[in-house]
């Protein structure tokens, strides 16, 4: 640091040339290895989810969605109707965890 507080350029200078300009080839190159040390093999990768998880995961959706079916049936909108498809989602809902 200098006596003013200024560091310097805060932007990564290793991939650039003394002149400032890269050809493509070595652009790609450095672009690369950055992505590489960055971004380890398997860090976008999701970790495989057991049939349990998928079925809780399915189950807490359909729920949510009869909450809002509910939610909109004690609003006034086709009662009868929603609440009809919010119990045969919950039903579905309950029926995937056992």
């Amino acid at each position: 640091m200098t006596e003013y507080g200024y560091r310097g350029p805060s932007i990564d200078h290793s991939g650039l040339s003394p002149s400032g300009r890269v050809s493509r080839r070595a652009r790609e190159a450095w672009s690369k290895r950055e992505d590489a040390r960055l971004f380890p093999p398997g860090y976008w990768t999701a970790p495989k989810l057991t049939e349990a998880e998928v079925a809780h995961a399915k189950a807490q959706t359909l729920r949510k969605s009869a909450a809002t079916l509910r939610d909109l049936a004690a609003r006034g909108m086709s009662a009868r109707r929603y609440t009809r498809e919010a119990e045969r989602l919950e039903a579905e809902a309950a029926a995937l965890e056992r």
